[in-house]
C-alpha cells in the first residue's frame, strides 16, 4: 500500500527547493494537488482496488514534478521552449533513487515512470500492456480536466475582448475531432480552442461527466467578447460541437 500522506509530506520537502512564492511556482503546487484528486476520483469510478486508487493518486501528485526546475532554470513551463518535463520528472525520481521516498514497493516503478513520462504527450507511445495503459490515460484524463479549470481560473480569469478571430487551421483541427498543436495556436480564440480540443483525447466517462458537471466548455467560451459576427458564428459553432461530443460520450461510454 501507499503511504499518501507521507508522500505528500515529500512532496512538501521537494518543492520547499524552489519559491514558493512564484506565481508560477505556485500555480503548479495547486494543480499538483487538484490532479492528484480527480485522478482519485477516475481511479475510484473504474472500480480499482483501494492499492491501484493510491498509486493513480501517486502518479497525480508527481506527473509535474519536473515543471518546477522547469521554471526555475528556463522560466517558462513551455517545454518547446525548454525541455520535456516529462522527460526531466523521470530523470528527477531516479537520481539516488529518489522515488523510494514516496513509495517503498518497487512493483510499480515501471507503471509511474511511464505514466509520467507520457502525460505531456500527443499521444501516448504504443505497446504498453493493458494496466500501464490504463494509469496513462487517467493521468492524462485527470491533467486536462485541471487545465479547463486553470483556464477558467488563471489563464482568462477575467473576460477578454478580442478583434481577431480563428485560424482556418484550428478550425479545421477542431471540427476534425483532433487535438491542435501547440505551434498551430497564433490568435487568443486559437488558444482558448486548443484547450477545448482535450476532450478528443478524453478516455472515461466519469472524465466526461466532470467536464459536463463543471460546465467548463461553456465557462472557458464565455470568457470571450467577440464583437465580429463572422468569428462569434465560428466559435459558437465550436461550442455546439464540444458541448454534443461531451454529451454522446457521457450516453455511449461504458
Amino acid at each position: 500500500m501507499v503511504d499518501l500522506d507521507k508522500a505528500k509530506k515529500e512532496f512538501e520537502k521537494y518543492i520547499n527547493n524552489y519559491d514558493l512564492k512564484d506565481p508560477q511556482i505556485e500555480r503548479k503546487v495547486g494543480h499538483s494537488y487538484r490532479v492528484a484528486e480527480i485522478s482519485k476520483k477516475i481511479a475510484k469510478s473504474l472500480n480499482l482496488s483501494d492499492e491501484e486508487i493510491e498509486i493513480a493518486t501517486l502518479i497525480g501528485l508527481l506527473h509535474d514534478i519536473g515543471r518546477f526546475e522547469q521554471q526555475m532554470k528556463y522560466r517558462t513551463f513551455e517545454d518547446i521552449y525548454s525541455l520535456d518535463h516529462g522527460k526531466l520528472g523521470i530523470q528527477i525520481l531516479e537520481s539516488y533513487n529518489y522515488i523510494r521516498k514516496y513509495i517503498k514497493d518497487d512493483k510499480y516503478d515501471n507503471i509511474i515512470k511511464t505514466s509520467i513520462f507520457n502525460h505531456n504527450k500527443y499521444e501516448i507511445e504504443s505497446g504498453l500492456d493493458e494496466k500501464t495503459m490504463m494509469y496513462c490515460k487517467i493521468i492524462r484524463d485527470s491533467d486536462k480536466l485541471d487545465i479547463f479549470y486553470e483556464a477558467i481560473e488563471i489563464y482568462w480569469k477575467y473576460k477578454v475582448k478580442v478583434n481577431n478571430g480563428i485560424s482556418s487551421k484550428v478550425l479545421i483541427e477542431f471540427t476534425s475531432e483532433r487535438l491542435i498543436l501547440n505551434q498551430d495556436k497564433i490568435t487568443q480564440l486559437d488558444k482558448s480552442i486548443a484547450i477545448i480540443s482535450y476532450i478528443y483525447d478524453i478516455y472515461y466517462q466519469e472524465s466526461f461527466k466532470m467536464i459536463k458537471e463543471n460546465d467548463y466548455i461553456n465557462k472557458i467560451m464565455n470568457k470571450f467578447e467577440i464583437e465580429d459576427r463572422y468569428v462569434k458564428e465560428q466559435f459558437e459553432k465550436v461550442r455546439s460541437i464540444a458541448n454534443n461530443y461531451v454529451e454522446d460520450r457521457i450516453k455511449n461510454m461504458k
